[in-house]
């Protein structure tokens, strides 16, 4: 088990830390450059009703991916960091699963999208749909050997693969809208084949991890189902994955409400404040993905990890603060000249989106920190509350106010989420030692 001392107390002038924090946090600043390239590719080339097409297509695969993953990753994190399971049981274990649940949630799919698609999704092409689930199972099998490489704290391997599909997708954009110019199809061939790549580069590196390990053991000597791994992983991870489930469509529920109730073409402007919004999630996003190993191997010292999520709250809500005041001023300026005239629309979105974006920084941490207690069915409570909050507020405002509606909806609903994480941080402090879950078998 983890023993505290100088490395864990110093925190942020811990140099693991440090290191493996500037490593993610550049890894994200380069996505979110790459990410920024695409989207601003997409939206000039496609126009606001193809972008808003293309928004639907990969939310499918997203969305499916998000609620099929029944917390394998959260749960890999939880017990391969505390060395409660083997890394290479962890590999056998989540490829197996992934690729079960894979074809259950494609085979579940495709018959919905058949018979509804054109009701859930209006003006967007049923088939665009259907070539967009294609990405599901490579992000499904991606998410699920990524988290070894987190688990194990091996942040160079885990950023590579990360980075690798924005690499692939802003290539193929160029290739196929720019050179090919294939429309909104070409989009999202783009997109899944930059899925592929980051699942590829993720088997071999983790393959490579693997080899580097004294275990001795071999992949898929175990039998085809492995029921003790399943059955440990499972319990575990159905409750950080209701949080997980509820939370991502949070993020994307108000970009189908807008979809739904006005159109595709102001759908795609208003996802385009939604990801310039999101990118301010960059700081949150690295810290949170270095910190959650390290709290959950600190089981034995629950003070230490209750500094380190305390400090990591005030320091992320703070900076993502700041970058989004500077970013509200430069967007002002440069929306029209970047995406285009059809696009200035989206700044008012975008400045209404702030406040909740700058709260949601924080309580990723939070949320984190409630998960290495052991207690993720907290986050999942206060996700189902915050969710009920988001669509009837959603429902409520973006028929009277439109996009500008949905962004204030969604912003009073991240603000609920922090608030109630704040609440339950303290809570924490006030309870004995958690007696936290532990993989039999």
């Amino acid at each position: 088990m983890y023993s505290p001392g100088s490395k864990v107390a110093g925190f942020l002038t811990a140099s693991s830390l440090r290191r493996n924090i500037s490593m993610t946090m550049a890894r994200q600043v380069i996505g979110a450059l790459l990410q920024l390239l695409v989207v601003v590719l997409l939206a000039r080339s496609l126009g606001p009703e193809g972008n808003g097409q293309y928004a639907m297509a990969i939310l499918v695969p997203t969305m499916l991916a998000n609620f099929m993953s029944l917390g394998v990753g959260p749960a890999t994190v939880y017990f391969v960091s505390r060395k409660d399971v083997s890394t290479s049981r962890a590999i056998e274990g989540n490829i197996r699963l992934g690729v079960l649940l894979s074809l259950a949630g494609v085979g579940l799919t495709v018959p919905v999208l058949g018979m509804w698609g054109s009701v859930l999704f209006p003006g967007v092409p049923v088939k665009l749909l259907c070539l967009g689930l294609l990405a599901f199972p490579l992000l499904l099998l991606t998410g699920y050997l990524v988290t070894i490489l987190q688990a194990l704290e091996e942040f160079r391997a885990f950023n590579a693969v990360v980075l690798i599909p924005p690499f692939v997708t802003l290539g193929m954009v160029i290739a196929t809208l720019y050179i090919l110019d294939m429309g909104v199809y070409a989009g999202v061939v783009a997109y899944i084949l930059g899925q592929l790549s980051g699942l590829v580069a993720v088997f071999l590196l983790i393959q490579k991890t693997q080899r580097r390990a004294t275990e001795g053991v071999r992949l898929f000597e175990a039998p085809l189902i492995d029921s003790g791994y399943s059955r440990n992983i499972l319990r575990y991870g159905w409750k950080a994955h209701l949080s997980n489930i509820v939370t991502f469509i949070n993020y994307r529920s108000d970009i189908f409400l807008v979809n739904f109730f006005l159109s595709p073409a102001i759908g795609g402007i208003y996802v385009i404040a939604v990801q310039l919004a999101e990118k301010l999630w960059i700081p949150s996003q690295a810290l949170s993905t270095v910190l959650l190993p390290r709290m959950g191997a600190l089981s034995d010292d629950p003070q230490t990890r209750l500094n380190i999520a305390q400090k990591g709250f005030l320091l992320i809500t703070l900076v993502t603060g700041s970058l989004g005041a500077v970013s509200a001023l430069a967007l002002y300026w440069l929306i029209g000249l970047v995406f285009g005239d059809a696009y200035k629309d989206a700044f008012l979105p975008f400045s209404w989106l702030l406040p909740g974006i700058v709260l949601w920084a924080g309580a990723r941490i939070q949320a984190n920190y409630l998960a290495a207690l052991g207690k993720p069915e907290w986050n999942t409570y206060v996700a189902i509350a915050v969710l009920i909050i988001n669509i009837s507020g959603n429902i409520i405002l973006i028929p009277i106010y439109g996009a500008i509606g949905a962004a204030i909806a969604t912003s009073i609903a991240y603000g609920v989420d922090a608030t109630a994480k704040f609440l339950l941080m303290k809570r924490s402090m006030k309870l004995p030692i958690a007696r936290t879950q532990r993989f039999e078998g």
